[in-house]
């Protein structure tokens, strides 16, 4: 999820390299075969039916596996806690993604996946053939951190000075790997392929695109596609319909040295600001609020424009940066038309350049509603029908690369809840305190397993 930094600034920095890639995996490999003591954060209960299986899956025979795909993934929680710590502890930025590609390699390897590395950088494809016949899906984990510093006094915490997993791809990486592990130890009954993409660079949103160009998916042609991220709603539930992540523009206004005064600054910043119609959540209250206004039909998402603006000063040139994130992808230009006119309005012609970003506004990310219903169904078998939310309206502060995947094949992005404050989890992605209740790792592995399976078997 690529989202503006809402309470800070983020400083970019150069990555520190951790022990090599064959210690790092070997180390972790060893320790998923031992049981893990996960005490230094407290469990929380998971829903009642997060075991159960889906009712609504034809025969007995789908009810047994259901119910095994859910007693494998609660089996797996020691080592999938093991492996999202050790990820936690060893972040790696856009594009850098080494060690945790050669751990994610090794595991799907172990679990006897065709595995294809190095595709658009370091991305993974894993291949599961079950034992039977039938279609193909996909599903896609991010694996890249942020330039962040993690607050001091976690026993889990980063490493690696100023990386973070501020985002939750920690989680989203290991919950990957759960999925496989739980469907591979099935095979023989798997009617169809899963195909698990593991993407690097998702928060420069460079990755799913490089991926694609690098033919991950070329000649397996997945009926759907399925992803998965972490959202500050309450762990143990999830949205499935009407999951969508707004696009984003940039603009940088750089103004002669004439023009460049604190004064100019000041109003050019007023002048922008009503392009703005939404503020950013600041506190847990405000984000309890963000997430139930998300879920009500008149809420207020559906029409938003979230602007925010910083500035520099280079070479004696006050240098404006503008990043703009809109509900409707069609209000861009019209967008566009306003910044331009606030900057006509202060600044004389000639005195200045205005440049919005190279090749277009990106585009939102949308959920595909024919799937994310068949998925909700599904869901509301695993985690109870009161934990399936629906979203109206589309997330302002958040962008997703997973929408090129979108755009190829139908698909839906689950967002997992992940938040506890009653246990002091914030669960919202890119706000420097994040992190999540580890029951989110079962319960999105449970979820997510059962999803491909439900697919598979009903075609």
């Amino acid at each position: 999820m690529t989202q503006q930094h809402i309470p800070a600034r983020f400083k970019e920095v150069t990555m520190k390299r951790f022990s090599p890639a064959l210690g790092f995996v070997t180390m972790l490999l060893a320790s998923c075969s031992s049981t893990t003591d996960t005490s230094d954060q407290p469990a929380t209960d998971t829903p009642a039916e997060a075991g159960s299986p889906p009712t609504g899956s034809s025969g007995t025979g789908s009810e047994s596996a259901s119910a095994a795909i859910g007693a494998r993934a609660e089996s797996l929680r020691s080592e999938l806690i093991d492996m999202r710590r050790e990820i936690h502890r060893h972040p790696e930025l856009s594009g850098q993604e080494v060690q945790t590609a050669a751990l994610i390699e090794a595991r799907l390897r172990a679990q006897g996946l065709e595995v294809r590395t190095g595709v658009g950088g370091h991305g993974v494809v894993g291949v599961l053939r079950g034992g039977r016949p039938g279609p193909v899906v996909a599903y896609r984990a991010d694996m890249d951190a942020m330039p962040n510093q993690e607050p001091p006094g976690r026993a889990y915490g980063s490493t690696v000075p100023n990386v973070f997993h501020v985002c939750g791809h920690d989680l989203h990486s290991t919950i990957g790997v759960g999925v496989a592990t739980a469907l591979a130890s099935m095979r023989d009954q798997l009617q169809g392929t899963a195909v698990f993409l593991f993407q690097p660079a998702e928060e420069t949103v460079e990755g799913a695109a490089a991926m694609l160009r690098d033919g991950a998916l070329d000649g397996l042609d997945p009926q759907v596609i399925y992803g998965l991220h972490s959202f500050p709603n309450h762990v143990g539930t999830v949205f499935a319909q009407g999951t969508a992540l707004a696009g984003f523009d940039n603009f940088t206004i750089t103004l002669d040295t004439e023009h460049s005064t604190p004064e100019m600054e000041n109003k050019l910043k007023a002048d922008l600001a009503p392009i703005g119609t939404i503020a950013p959540p600041e506190t847990g209250d405000d984000i309890a609020k963000f997430v139930a206004d998300l879920q009500d039909p008149n809420g207020p998402y559906d029409e938003t424009v979230f602007l925010r603006v910083s500035s520099s000063t280079v070479d004696d040139r006050l240098v404006l940066r503008g990043s703009l994130k809109a509900s409707d992808d069609s209000a861009y230009e019209r967008i566009r038309d306003a910044v331009r006119e606030a900057v006509a309005r202060e600044v004389p012609e000639g005195t200045y350049e205005l440049a919005f970003r190279d090749g277009g506004p990106f585009p939102a990310m949308r959920s595909d509603n024919q799937v994310a219903d068949r998925t909700a169904a599904t869901l509301a078998h695993v985690v109870g029908k009161e934990n399936v939310l629906s979203m109206h309206g589309t997330v302002p502060y958040a962008s997703e690369d997973f929408a090129f995947f979108l755009q190829r094949t139908p698909g839906v992005m689950v967002l997992l809840g992940v938040e506890n404050r009653e246990k002091g989890f914030s669960g919202f992605p890119h706000f420097p305190d994040f992190d999540a209740d580890e029951d989110a790792i079962v319960i999105g592995t449970k979820a997510m397993s059962t999803v491909i399976w439900d697919h598979l078997s009903k075609q």
